[in-house]
């Protein structure tokens, strides 16, 4: 299953959850293009899948 990564920012401070936006930003933004460079896909194709829950099997790439 492949799904963005996530964050709770109950409790934090302003200042602090700008900073984490930023860093979940650059994780997703490098997290997208390691599937891009392994799967083969086109950036939109796993940006998209990215966007839901998608299960796949072994052998799907």
């Amino acid at each position: 299953m492949i799904h963005q990564p996530a964050n709770s920012f109950y409790e934090a401070q302003t200042g602090e959850v700008i900073l984490e936006v930023e860093e979940l930003l650059k994780l997703r933004e490098t997290i997208t293009m390691v599937y891009v460079q392994r799967t083969g896909k086109p950036i939109w194709v796993v940006s998209e899948d990215m966007e839901r829950d998608v299960f796949m099997s072994a052998t799907e790439v």
